[in-house]
């Protein structure tokens, strides 16, 4: 441990609650008044929190949803009551940091870490209807139960840090993959202190005390979804072919950034690491606090990077920019362990001035090397990393915080003291009040001002009941546009129909009960769907009553269920999570019994590629119908006479196409069409 008696102890004492106060006034008045930003996951965290049962939601956040519902008392305010909680829940960290940081940095030093990394860009997520705010506390809590030996050490201790990380991935479920590295954290840190048998039990015990409260505490909340893993969202992730072959030069890529963009952020704290990994004198002179917050921050930092990048090379056929997007958020919450590296005795340990200078030209390189070439391949965005969006936002203040690191890191060569000092007292506070000034002015920029989307939707919320905002359908061909009016509509049950730009709405592509359809965006409409209310903004078409079928003879479902009504099928793949695709020229289904001869079917599919918007053939006896799918998920409803003796219906693909041409080769080999999700066929007793 080190001490910092530079500052009385009684101002170092009160700094820390003032300073979290004032920060708390700060993010209440740059949060207040913001639209919702980003989409789909706002929509999401509000939707299935506060409109909808737990057990529908698609990822198995049900411990941060069911705290959050208590925003529903706030009435049309539920989204300030939703940063004004997330915004309590990130500062209530504040003790927890600190904690971590003292037998590493002494009292003063480590008030300014914990004040610098709350206004630092972690904080821009209390802005959001999002559990990163949240998930940073649960991170924190661990963190400190671990560190300071009430957890992870022995049988007792490891019962706790289950506990810890089962309720965390209740609010994350990225929290399961923490597991591992503090599995392997509790065993080597009985093994140094001879009691290997002991670490063993304690990793065993930490992840059956997880499991027992994931899936315990998941079924009180969500019923049998609360069993998931992972949840119907981060399950339907990888594509149909996620060979690690196929993964490993996506992986190696979005690694490459991530590598480039902690060297351009944490230079210094990284060559921190880099003198205990070269020296045992190094680690030696850290002492115990500092070798345990090495090992912890090694392995947790790279068990959360390296799921951030599987995950990334994964999602890497969904577009082409997909696998040079840099998810820090997935391990933002570990990087305040860096700079409370820095701040510990491992910089200023006796290393050599020869080694000291070997290591600060390969740092400075880099250094040098990431600013100039990071952004020409890898795209910032707040959402996914912003603490690299706030440094590269305004050039001049990049190349000022750039060049202060480089100084830092040469004077480490000659005053590793003055250095340390530099980076806590200088380099850390200028990055966080960059941070601030920096995200509250793109803040602004973004969510400042309502969009067409916002007024559209918030129209909606005034002129229909609750009960009429459940048979509303938002069509256009934005989804983001489209999520976000949706926000602003707030009810679970309303529809949303993606659109190809240019491809006109018909009746039959609305599910049945729709009451009213709103159109944002340039979209042709069919015309017995023309407008009764046309503004700048959005169109609204009220809809007639539909007729429904009299009754459901079959449904069938195509994620890999068992279908009575089918007897074979021929032209679908493998079933997914979402349904089926098809992958040859011709679907065709063989039902167990003759379809109606007055028949109402009821398709829920999407179309790939050229298909979208392309007619699709549908056969059943001697009538033919074509239909038309978006590129999501929509309803299609057709009415069909047949003979009644007709046990067959056939689909013919126009356009079999695979994605891997369109993806330079990276994507699903299959030639895909049409996507079935499901399909019901109902009756009608009278023609």
């Amino acid at each position: 441990m080190t001490t910092d008696n530079r500052y009385p102890s009684r101002l170092a004492r009160f700094a820390l609650p003032a300073g979290v106060l004032l920060i708390l006034l700060f993010l209440l008045i740059r949060n207040h008044g913001l639209y919702p930003l980003i989409f789909l996951d706002e929509w999401s965290y509000s939707r299935y929190s506060r409109l909808a049962p737990l057990g529908e939601a698609i990822v198995p956040s049900y411990l941060y949803l069911w705290l959050f519902r208590a925003t529903n008392a706030c009435g049309p305010e539920f989204l300030e009551c939703a940063r004004l909680g997330n915004t309590v829940l990130y500062l209530l960290a504040a003790p927890f940091l600190y904690r971590v940081a003292l037998p590493l940095a002494g009292r003063a030093a480590a008030v300014m870490i914990t004040l610098s990394i709350l206004l630092g860009g972690t904080s821009v997520y209390t802005a959001f209807f999002m559990p990163e705010a949240t998930y940073f506390l649960c991170f924190w809590v661990l963190t400190w139960l671990v560190l300071e030996e009430i957890g992870g050490t022995g049988v007792r201790g490891a019962v706790w840090t289950g506990i810890t990380l089962g309720l965390m991935s209740l609010v994350k479920v990225h929290a399961l993959f923490l597991l591992p590295a503090i599995m392997v954290y509790a065993i080597w840190r009985n093994w140094r202190d001879g009691r290997t048998g002991v670490g063993l039990v304690a990793a065993v015990v930490m992840g059956l005390c997880l499991l027992a409260v994931k899936w315990g505490l998941g079924w009180l909340l969500a019923g049998p979804a609360g069993l998931d893993v992972l949840g119907s969202f981060y399950g339907n992730q990888t594509g149909s072919d996620s060979s690690p072959l196929r993964l490993l030069q996506p992986a190696l890529w979005n690694l490459y950034g991530h590598a480039m963009a902690l060297v351009l952020l944490w230079a210094l704290p990284l060559v921190a690491v880099a003198t205990a990994a070269t020296s045992p004198a190094v680690r030696a002179a850290a002492g115990k606090p500092g070798l345990n917050a090495l090992v912890y921050t090694v392995l947790t930092l790279g068990a959360t990077m390296a799921l951030t990048v599987a995950f990334t090379a994964s999602i890497a056929h969904v577009g082409p920019n997909e696998v040079s997007r840099l998810h820090m958020r997935y391990y933002g919450f570990v990087l305040p362990l860096l700079p409370m590296l820095a701040a510990s005795p491992l910089l200023v340990a006796d290393l050599g001035q020869r080694l000291r200078a070997v290591l600060a030209v390969l740092f400075a390189v880099l250094t040098i090397y990431a600013a100039m070439t990071l952004f020409r391949h890898f795209p910032y965005i707040i959402v996914d990393s912003p603490e690299l969006t706030n440094l590269r936002r305004f050039r001049a203040i990049f190349n000022l915080l750039v060049l202060t690191q480089l100084v830092l890191v040469g004077l480490w060569v000659w005053r590793p003291a003055v250095a340390r000092r530099g980076f806590i007292w200088v380099l850390l506070p200028l990055l966080a009040i960059n941070s601030a000034v920096t995200s509250t002015r793109m803040l602004m920029a973004l969510s400042g001002n309502s969009l067409p989307a916002d007024r559209a939707g918030r129209a909606m919320y005034q002129q229909f009941t609750p009960q009429q905002r459940d048979h509303l359908v938002l069509a256009g061909p934005d989804d983001s546009d489209l999520y976000r009016a949706q926000f602003q509509v707030d009810r679970h049950a309303s529809k949303v129909l993606i659109m190809t730009p240019g491809m006109p709405i018909t009746a039959s592509m609305l599910p049945p009960g729709t009451e009213a359809l709103m159109v944002l965006g340039q979209q042709p409409l069919a015309p017995d769907l023309a407008p009764q209310v046309v503004t700048a903004d959005y169109t609204l078409t009220r809809m007639p009553p539909k007729p429904l079928a009299d009754r459901v003879v079959t449904t069938v479902y195509f994620q890999g269920q068992p279908n009575a009504g089918l007897v074979t099928t021929s032209g679908l793949s493998t079933p997914e999570l979402w349904g089926t695709w098809s992958d040859s020229k011709q679907v065709v289904l063989r039902f167990a019994q003759p379809l109606p001869r007055h028949m109402l079917l009821t398709i829920n599919a999407k179309a790939f590629g050229p298909n979208v918007g392309a007619p699709i053939g549908l056969t059943v006896g001697a009538a033919t119908h074509e239909l038309k799918f978006a590129a999501s998920v929509t309803p299609y409803n057709v009415r069909i006479d047949t003979d009644g003796r007709q046990t067959e219906m056939v689909f013919d693909i126009p356009h079999p196409t695979s994605p891997s041409p369109l993806t330079g080769g990276k994507g699903d080999p299959r030639p895909l069409g049409l996507g079935l999700v499901d399909l019901t066929v109902g009756a009608f007793d009278q023609p």
